[in-house]
């Protein structure tokens, strides 16, 4: 289906003649009933009725005419935006993020997008990373950022920002009296752990290869899904976590890190959204400005 097609449609549609169709548009009658005989066979519909000398449209050409109309009426509108070069981004979107991450960068940039582009609407949810993954997978949301999303097939990454898990005690713990490179191995013999809880769809910090490296035993005492918890629980106990790098930096409560030399642990910030979804330039701004944002915070001092 072309666009000349809809033109030609619409216009026998209005006079009921293709003759005098093919005189206000200054082309042969013959090039209207080619393109009209074409949308009949693409849609495996009939557009018109004979009556008389004039032609008349079937049901399924009025639905078509009024498809057809609305088609044009956009196109003509998107031309005279892009013409003037005022384009005004408009739509909803559907956008979530982990816990944290919801609140210090995801929920802040998409403001700061909507205060240049007001008739932008939203629905933004905090969620575990694992729910954002399997949101997104199924379509039920437009863009989500997450932590370690593991690949899937039903969704399109991009990495935000590329970390390291740290281990991370109260401020004053005795641990950090100890000599750096006995802390990691000490701290797990004799102190609990609190750790993420697992999730299908993303990569476990609990099973993460650097324990093994380090010889860490997790005792664990608390599990969790949102890192708030992990903060409050690590600040009122002698117990440890393996924290991401960025968290550090924007919560308000102050920590002992333990990075002993040799200590590897990567991680990961992603954006992600619907593979069958075009990504738009709405979202390609906000993706931008996330990643500015975990940029600009990782410059500042803890």
């Amino acid at each position: 289906m072309k666009l000349t097609q809809l033109i030609y449609f619409l216009e026998t549609a209005r006079h009921e003649h293709v003759g005098k169709a093919a005189q206000i548009l200054a082309i042969s009658p013959s090039a209207i009933s080619h393109s009209i005989a074409a949308l009949e066979r693409e849609f495996g519909k009939d557009l018109f009725i004979k009556n008389g000398k004039n032609i008349q449209l079937t049901n399924f050409g009025k639905i078509m005419a009024e498809r057809a109309e609305y088609i044009l009426q956009t196109t003509e509108k998107i031309k005279r935006e892009l013409l003037s070069g005022t384009v005004e981004l408009q739509g909803h979107y559907s956008l979530a993020a982990s816990h944290m991450l919801s609140e210090h960068f995801l929920t802040p940039s998409w403001i700061s997008i909507q205060k240049a582009y007001p008739h932008l609407t939203s629905e933004i949810y905090s969620l575990r990373s694992s729910d954002v993954v399997q949101k997104v997978s199924r379509g039920e949301l437009d863009f989500g950022i997450c932590f370690n999303p593991q690949s899937n097939p039903n969704f399109e990454e991009e990495v935000l920002h590329e970390g390291q898990l740290i281990l991370v005690v109260r401020a004053n713990h005795p641990i950090l009296e100890v000599e750096p490179s006995e802390q990691p191995q000490r701290l797990s013999q004799s102190y609990p752990a609190i750790l993420p809880k697992s999730f299908q769809g993303i990569s476990n910090c609990e099973t993460h290869p650097i324990f093994k490296a380090f010889h860490m035993q997790q005792q664990e005492t608390l599990l969790f899904d949102n890192y708030a918890v992990a903060f409050q629980a690590i600040a009122q106990s002698d117990a440890w976590g393996l924290i991401p790098d960025i968290l550090l930096k924007i919560t308000p409560i102050s920590f002992g890190s333990i990075i002993p030399a040799g200590w590897e642990a990567p991680m990961k910030i992603s954006a992600i959204w619907p593979r069958k979804r075009l990504i738009t330039n709405v979202l390609n701004q906000l993706s931008l400005k996330v990643k500015h944002a975990i940029l600009s915070q990782l410059e500042k001092e803890v």
